[in-house]
């Protein structure tokens, strides 16, 4: 399905984009998608490169399901003994 997008563009760069995409032989359209497909693609999570803080802290959290209430209610029950 193709919806409309609106955007903002200064004058001197919409100029050069119709040229290229004539150029081309596409249209503003078209190539404006092909570059944000490719954009997307490249900058999905499986290829973006984890930054420094990111790499020291991956796998630092372990996600073993815990039941927060539980959690809770056996801490206040073993402190208010």
């Amino acid at each position: 399905m193709y919806t409309k997008l609106t955007l903002r563009i200064e004058k001197d760069i919409i100029d050069k984009i119709k040229l290229f995409a004539m150029t081309n032989q596409q249209s503003v359209s078209s190539l404006t998608e092909n570059l944000y497909k490719e954009i997307i693609e490249t900058e999905s999570p499986e290829k973006m490169e984890l930054s420094p803080i990111v790499r020291k802290y991956k796998g630092i959290i372990k996600n073993n399901d815990i039941n927060d209430r539980e959690e809770i209610t056996k801490y206040l029950t073993k402190k208010h003994k």
